[in-house]
């Protein structure tokens, strides 16, 4: 589909921007383009560049049958030079020549309002009634809606370093500590990683949120992490390394960048959206055949949870230089000690296993995943 035969550069205003895409939301008036962004690249060096069709295939044939029901809908749309031209971009440099561009489904479609809670976690909540809900309600304090937007970056089981590769970064680059993504993998932690996310949001907006609009949103993240199944548990899945080639301690040049890193570097730099909504019997989205799994049922009420995930991006095989220097930068944090940051749980086989062994199509072996972070961050 050509988007220029549909609509007009007019048509999009600036939504976004990431380190290799640009996002632009649709306010005109056609139907089939409503609640939806499109995704352009930005402009990169020749030798970095993935052109937007590669990184399409990539995403169909690589990554959805992984998370079938999780990753966002994609559709393929032909580019001209003067569409892309005339976009506002707000002074950002698009790459012209590239004929193609995404059309994603805008999760955060309607009147939210959000709160940046860290680097890579902000919460957003409807501050009237999303439009993509079906509701009257014109109160400005209803609350139908919340969404966590998470970057739970690298997921592991950690056996020997007093601080993960994700929270290492994070001291890397002098971020304050929010929480620790290991914490929502185990059970006996689920609880600390949940008080530690749930601590920088505005005491006003939790109360809103949890008291005057009973969405017990604690409760039901809670739920969420609990099912073995959850996104979090599936991340770490596929984010293991197999073989000692694929280590980035042993990369010395491109070509040693095979598809599996390639793939593991992706899922290791995902976003998610985590939405938790009011369930609405006359929203024909919450009766969809997609929604079945998502229902939870509490004595607060009947809820959909639900989770997306975004920026499924194919990384260059030149950004092994830049794994390397910072696995490098990162040798001296794994076991330093910081008053500023409490240690990262550790795995113990004997009381976190059974909870990984719940995943239906494979079982976790602990032995093989210690082997590769020996290697992989340097412990």
């Amino acid at each position: 589909m050509e988007i220029s035969k549909i609509t007009s550069p007019d048509d999009w205003s600036y939504f976004a921007k990431g380190a290799a895409n640009i996002l632009f939301k649709y306010n005109g008036p056609n139907d089939y383009l409503r609640h939806k962004l499109l995704r352009v690249r930005l402009l990169k060096q020749e030798d970095q560049y993935i052109s937007t069709c590669e990184l399409y295939d990539f995403i169909e044939l690589k990554c959805k049958h992984l998370f079938p029901q999780q990753i966002i809908d994609i559709q393929l749309i032909v580019l001209t030079t003067d569409f892309v031209n005339q976009l506002d971009s707000k002074g950002n440099q698009l790459m012209l020549k590239e004929r193609y561009g995404l059309l994603i489904p805008n999760i955060l479609d309607g009147d939210y309002e959000k709160q940046v809670l860290s680097k890579n976690c902000t919460l957003y909540y409807d501050s009237n009634s999303s439009t993509t809900n079906i509701s009257t309600n014109s109160d400005t304090n209803k609350i139908d809606s919340v969404i966590f937007e998470i970057k739970p970056k690298w997921l592991y089981d950690n056996v020997s370093s007093n601080y993960c590769r994700t929270c290492s970064y994070n001291q890397l680059r002098q971020y304050p500590r929010h929480y620790c993504p290991l914490d929502f993998l185990y059970k006996r932690t689920i609880d600390t990683g949940l008080d530690d996310l749930f601590k920088p949001i505005a005491p006003n907006i939790l109360e809103n949120i949890e008291n005057s609009n009973k969405i017990p949103l604690k409760k039901l993240f809670r739920n969420f992490l609990n099912n073995p199944e959850n996104v979090f548990q599936k991340l770490k899945q596929y984010q293991r390394i197999n073989s000692k080639n694929d280590l980035i301690k042993n990369l010395s040049s491109p070509s040693d960048v095979s598809s599996n890193l390639s793939l593991v570097m992706t899922l290791r730099d995902v976003g998610l959206f985590i939405k938790f909504e009011k369930y609405n019997p006359n929203n024909n989205v919450h009766n969809s055949q997609n929604n079945v799994n998502n229902l939870i049922v509490l004595e607060d009420g009947k809820f959909v949870v639900s989770c997306n995930i975004y920026d499924l991006d194919l990384k260059s095989k030149l950004k092994y230089k830049h794994w390397l220097d910072v696995e490098s930068k990162l040798q001296g944090i794994y076991n330093s000690s910081n008053d500023d940051w409490k240690y990262c749980v550790s795995y113990n086989e004997a009381t976190d296993a059974d909870f990984s062994r719940d995943l239906a199509n494979e079982t976790v072996d602990p032995s093989s995943n210690n082997e590769e972070m020996e290697v992989d961050i340097g412990i």
